[in-house]
């Protein structure tokens, strides 16, 4: 079986992974099938190949999930596993083995892999995970919030203040709904607990944190960073805060520097509240250097990503990770 996730909603096909590798340790509980290659790492040993072609003599059946590949690997390892697909088409009904492609991000359509997974010559379970916005995040928010707690409800008024808060940031979002839940205690849930317990992105002091990035102050950003962890903030959180709002710059520099959007357009086109794309658009002239802020930005995103990796895989303490980015920069 073949599966295709891809898409912006990094948080949504995140979710589906873990529903896959859920089912599939049901079965192979110690995990002796699964095999898991992202490509953004460094020092792959075994390719993709090798593990959907070796049979597990321990189980049965194989999981082998392929992260990243259409963004970061190389021309030589996509063209090497489009090859080992054209020559093994049938692996797209072998019940025994699924193999899942997962992006991180929206594929280039222009991308040779990309394109033949999509030509239809595979039987491919695809899913692309679009950044939901308007009504669909709404329903999204409501509905994730009584997966968490059946008996737990929002107010609209409330609910649009949360969206506001957090934007279509899903990870975000579920940080905060998930504290909600536990506060309501099942009751319904109004715009004072919304601003009791949410952390708003949009006036939080995250802004202050980039500004001193822009302006090269280091020792200003290291001080309101520890001032943060002082205050009791998960440095997990700060380092999801740090994404979200390059992620942001980086998005809005382009429709700045590459398509001469103004204001209004980039709050259509991005769909982000308008008050982040005004302080945004602020931000954006001190990462500017005299020219382009666009290629700066996505510097500095690739280390926040790096980073991001290296905490997840046990390489760096987060707190440190932290300091080391910022003096770094």
């Amino acid at each position: 079986m073949l599966i295709f996730l891809f898409g912006e909603d990094v948080f949504s096909s995140g979710q589906k992974i873990l529903e896959i590798k859920e089912k599939f340790l049901k079965s192979d509980p110690v995990g002796s099938g699964l095999s898991v290659f992202d490509f953004e790492e460094k020092g792959k040993k075994q390719s993709p190949e090798d593990a959907l072609s070796t049979p597990n003599l321990l189980a049965p059946k194989r999981l082998v999930i392929i992260k990243n590949l259409l963004s970061a690997g190389t021309e030589a390892e996509q063209k090497s596993l489009q090859e080992y697909l054209e020559k093994n088409a049938q692996i797209g009904s072998d019940g025994d083995v699924v193999a899942v492609f997962w992006e991180n991000t929206q594929p280039k359509k222009s991308n040779a892999l990309f394109k033949f997974l999509e030509s239809g010559k595979l039987e491919i379970k695809k899913h692309n995970f679009e950044k939901l916005s308007g009504l669909k995040l709404n329903q999204w928010a409501a509905k994730r919030l009584k997966e968490l707690d059946v008996e737990a409800s929002i107010s609209k008024p409330a609910l649009d203040t949360l969206i506001a808060y957090v934007s279509n940031d899903n990870y975000l979002l579920d940080n905060e709904i998930r504290k909600l839940a536990a506060f309501s205690a099942g009751k319904m849930i109004g715009e004072k607990e919304v601003e009791l317990l949410v952390k708003a992105n949009i006036d939080s002091n995250i802004f202050k944190t980039v500004d001193a990035l822009g302006n090269n102050d280091k020792r200003e950003a290291l001080k309101l960073l520890h001032r943060h962890l002082a205050g009791g903030d998960d440095p997990f959180y700060i380092l999801s805060m740090f994404i979200y709002q390059f992620r942001n710059l980086i998005k809005i520099a382009d429709l700045c520097d590459n398509r001469s959007a103004g204001e209004n357009e980039i709050i259509r086109i991005s769909k982000l509240h308008p008050f982040v794309v005004k302080k945004s658009l602020a931000q954006i002239r001190n990462f500017s250097l005299g020219g382009q802020a666009w290629g700066r930005l996505k510097k500095i995103y690739q280390k926040l990503s790096d980073l991001d990796t290296a905490v997840k895989t046990g390489r760096i303490d987060i707190k440190a990770g932290l300091d080391k980015f910022i003096v770094e920069l």
